[in-house]
């Protein structure tokens, strides 16, 4: 009975660390984040799959500033997949940290490279999570958006283009 109680109590400390942290989070990337407007970055994207099996997907997103270098995102996209010689459904979720080389805009053209996790699933297959790297290069704001084009490798080899939200002052 002593160590049912232990148990629960120890339980209900990791729950209460877990909430606590949960709900401090977004307030210390907020307070790092406060230069950058907007706070929230979103973005659409297209990518071509390398597979295996090979594929296309259309997805949205979103990132914060984690510092002026930094950017945590994450997205979500689906599309078509090629297996066993026919089309299947196909969808993934990404996290990403992005490393921006030129975050306030000093130059036209900024590149980046990132990392993080992905899952993919395809109708007829298990999910499967992945390492993600890629590099990237973003272009100049056009009509409040800005265009970028990555290369990425995470369970295959992807091409994607990216248009993101500008940031009034910075990238």
């Amino acid at each position: 009975m002593l160590a049912s109680a232990r148990s629960a109590a120890a339980r209900n400390a990791a729950r209460a660390l877990v909430a606590a942290v949960a709900l401090g989070w977004p307030v210390f990337a907020a307070a790092q984040a406060s230069g950058f407007k907007p706070a929230v970055q979103f973005e659409a994207r297209v990518d071509a799959l390398g597979g295996p099996p090979a594929g296309a997907q259309a997805g949205i997103g979103a990132n914060v500033a984690a510092g002026y270098y930094l950017r945590i995102g994450t997205d979500a996209a689906m599309g078509a997949a090629s297996r066993d010689g026919r089309a299947v459904a196909s969808g993934r979720v990404d996290v990403v940290t992005r490393y921006l080389l030129d975050p306030f805009q000093e130059f036209k053209w900024g590149p980046y490279a990132g990392a993080g996790f992905t899952a993919r699933h395809d109708r007829g297959a298990d999910w499967r999570a992945d390492l993600l790297l890629l590099i990237g290069l973003e272009g100049p704001a056009r009509a409040g958006w800005r265009t970028s084009v990555e290369l990425g490798l995470g369970g295959g080899a992807r091409l994607g283009v990216v248009l993101r939200r500008a940031r009034s002052n910075g990238r």
